[in-house]
């Protein structure tokens, strides 16, 4: 097991959702933050001051290019010392209001689910690679149950989910042994996220669950510390999605 104590981690859209909560499990254990936020400061500072401990930091920045990664990381560089943990959370949808409809998303959404999706964790492990191999660190990917079964909120979306899992299986490969790359396949939370569903569809995701109930927040957020801190776990995909 790792002891996260003085660790130093990296989320990207850290400061809502599953990300905050993660922050917020990391900072009860001793980890120093630095929070990756878009476009909302006054919300990145709240978060940052609901965080146990100090030392913490928010960085502004675009997740999904390039450019935007290399600003987020030498941004949490400099105000950490360096990267133990990466918590790869953004990610971004288009909502198709029938999943079958083939022609329900444009070319262009369909791209912009991949570029978020898939490519934005590959040019973050690009642009961290080195430090987190030089501090033999933890890399977790938000994935998605979508990702393992054609659902969500849109075939592009389930569709590049689906390359966000072997993305991640193929980082862990390229990455051993000194870094774990693992990620979290989380189903439909209640969430900000959740806000581009009808109520008729929740009620679906309820109803077609074997828990009959739509999957905790929490309970998703435990489960990417666990990763971080088990050190004998790399390539894996942790399903928590109230048994979809």
């Amino acid at each position: 097991m790792v002891n996260l104590q003085g660790k130093r981690a990296l989320i990207t859209g850290g400061t809502r959702g599953v990300g905050a909560l993660v922050a917020n499990l990391l900072a009860q254990r001793g980890v120093r933050l630095a929070l990756n936020y878009a476009s909302n400061k006054e919300r990145a500072e709240g978060t940052l001051k609901e965080l146990a401990g100090d030392g913490h930091a928010i960085v502004k920045g675009d997740a999904f290019t390039r450019e935007g990664i290399a600003e987020i990381v030498k941004g949490a560089k400099e105000a950490l010392g360096g990267i133990d943990i990466v918590v790869s959370n953004a990610g971004w949808t288009a909502f198709s209001p029938n999943f079958n409809d083939i022609n329900a998303i444009s070319d262009a959404d369909w791209l912009q689910c991949y570029n978020a999706n898939v490519m934005s964790h590959l040019w973050l492990m690009q642009a961290v690679q080195d430090e987190l191999k030089a501090n033999h660190g933890s890399f977790v990917v938000s994935a998605s149950a979508a990702g393992l079964k054609p659902s969500g909120s849109s075939m592009a979306y389930s569709v590049s989910k689906a390359a966000t899992i072997h993305l991640t299986k193929s980082l862990a490969m390229a990455s051993a042994p000194e870094v774990r790359v693992n990620a979290v396949a989380a189903g439909l939370m209640l969430t900000e996220w959740s806000q581009g569903f009808t109520e008729e569809k929740l009620k679906k995701v309820r109803e077609r669950n074997v828990l009959k109930k739509i999957t905790d927040v929490e309970d998703v957020a435990l489960q990417y510390v666990s990763l971080i801190e088990n050190g004998s776990m790399t390539g894996q995909v942790i399903q928590v999605n109230s048994s979809m």
